[in-house]
């Protein structure tokens, strides 16, 4: 386990060590549990964000890059891929966090 300060009001320091540590723990895990809500919501975000480029396109990110991007040159595709790209990084990133959570959140 890693040791780490964290500055806490005096009340709580006044506290029996034992109720301080057990208040500490559920802040985190209530905090813990907070941020995975916000995460999910998050992620749902983003995948109704690419589910629309998905269905105006009718293909995958992926397939986009491969295919509609080097065949045609217009500002629209351009602006559509950044938007995309930028949706397609999110979902990413708040994926790996959630993950990263939810198995902290069983430990």
């Amino acid at each position: 386990m890693v040791e780490m300060t964290v500055r806490v009001p005096q009340t709580l320091m006044q506290l029996p060590e034992s109720e301080r540590g057990k208040l500490i723990r559920a802040g985190l895990q209530e905090a813990t549990r907070a941020r995975i809500r916000q995460l999910q919501a998050d992620i749902a975000a983003s995948k109704a964000e690419i589910a629309r480029f998905e269905a105006r396109y009718g293909l995958s990110f992926s397939r986009f890059e491969a295919q509609l991007l080097t065949q045609q040159d217009s500002l629209q595709i351009h602006e559509d891929y950044n938007d995309w790209f930028y949706w397609q990084s999110v979902f990413e990133e708040k994926q790996r966090l959630l993950a990263d959570l939810q198995a902290l959140d069983h430990v």
